[in-house]
């Protein structure tokens, strides 16, 4: 048997690396730090209802939702903290807690999320910094 053959060489062109979180249950979190002086709980809301994603419960410090049925997954909860009055924290986890890979839908949930946070914050403050009455 021959040592001097040549290497087999592996080429992946066509493969996307898509990045997702393994745990029991999965999950993505992210924080969010708001610019202007706004009643970011309303506005939190107030993106939930625009993405369709239902409000289960709201707390002092935090608001749950969930994510409907998907391909991908059984859906996901949402949980948002209020860490003071311009910051929050999202987290995106798997609502079926044996769920242990999420295939990028929870990080994708948080990103559509502060995505839509940002452009409804942007809509309330009318680009200046100013809340709108």
């Amino acid at each position: 048997m021959s040592t001097d053959s040549p290497p087999v060489n592996f080429t992946f062109d066509k493969i996307e690396y898509i990045p997702m979180a393994f745990g029991f249950p999965a999950y993505h979190t992210e924080r969010y730090d708001a610019q202007n002086d706004i009643d970011l709980r309303s506005v939190a809301k107030e993106t939930l209802a625009q993405l369709s994603w239902v409000l289960r419960t709201e707390g002092s410090m935090e608001i749950l939702a969930s994510t409907s049925l998907n391909l991908r997954t059984w859906g996901e909860k949402v949980t948002i903290k209020f860490e003071d009055d311009r910051s929050i924290s999202i987290t995106s986890r798997c609502a079926l807690p044996t769920q242990c890979f999420d295939w990028g839908k929870n990080r994708a949930n948080v990103v559509k999320y502060i995505a839509a946070l940002k452009q409804r914050v942007e809509q309330v403050s009318g680009g200046n910094g100013e809340q709108r009455c």
